[in-house]
């Protein structure tokens, strides 16, 4: 028995409510869901008591407790949106193996990064820049600078996210691969500010540390700027066609 528009919206709006936000894990639920209420349906059961069912096998709970009209006591029914705590979990499970593929792809696109030769000249005249300026600049000036370069490249995906707000909040993939993208915001910290409380008042980071800083960030918030791009720009066209 296939289900008709009403009841297929009907899904769609019972995960918006169970706080299934990201549309492509939407898109997913709703097929998978359709499918199992439609067997059940086959062999004789109604279409509230399939939902109940499905809802049920995803781990949530049904029971919801309200206060009685007299104030002494909890009445409970069933309801599906009682609970979504098996929602929640899938949620954070595909979350999880997301984070470990854009940890993969990134290593991935680290080693394209110095195998390709377009990428290899821009990284060379980068640092030479960067040597370049040091006879123009003192060690401190030169430290500023590169930690805010750093900062606006780790950034970038940021910024890129807010013109595409809409995008980055329906999908997961989006939203875990922008978090995964500036993750390297840490490094910063670790690498140019940890260090300084080390130092004598007044001393600062030599200037080959802050040039071998650079030179080993840079090219992580290259690739990972080059990844969250193409990780949007596919999202978009699949959305384009299924939306």
């Amino acid at each position: 028995m296939k289900l008709s528009k009403e009841q297929i919206e009907f899904i769609d709006d019972y995960l918006i409510k169970n706080k299934v936000k990201y549309w492509y894990v939407r898109m997913e639920l709703i097929d998978h869901i359709s499918n199992e209420v439609e067997a059940l349906m086959k062999v004789g059961s109604s279409f509230t008591n399939a939902m109940q069912a499905v809802h049920i096998k995803f781990g949530n709970d049904l029971t919801i407790k309200r206060l009685n009209k007299e104030n002494t006591g909890w009445d409970t029914f069933p309801s599906l949106y009682a609970d979504s705590s098996g929602y929640k979990r899938l949620i954070e499970e595909k979350k999880q193996g997301l984070t470990k593929g854009f940890a993969k792809l990134q290593r991935k696109a680290l080693k394209l990064f110095f195998a390709n030769t377009k990428s290899l000249i821009v990284y060379a005249c980068v640092l030479i820049l960067f040597l370049y300026t040091k006879e123009f600049f003192s060690t401190k000036a030169m430290h500023k600078t590169v930690l805010l370069l750093l900062m606006v490249m780790s950034l970038i995906p940021c910024l890129i996210a807010l013109f595409n707000l809409k995008n980055t909040l329906k999908s997961l993939t989006i939203n875990t691969s922008l978090l995964s993208s500036i993750s390297g915001v840490s490094f910063i910290n670790a690498l140019l500010l940890g260090p300084k409380i080390f130092l004598d008042e007044g001393e600062q980071l030599s200037f080959t540390y802050i040039f071998i800083v650079f030179a080993l960030l840079f090219p992580f918030f290259y690739t990972a700027i080059q990844l969250f791009v193409n990780q949007l720009k596919k999202y978009n066209s699949i959305h384009k066609k299924l939306a």
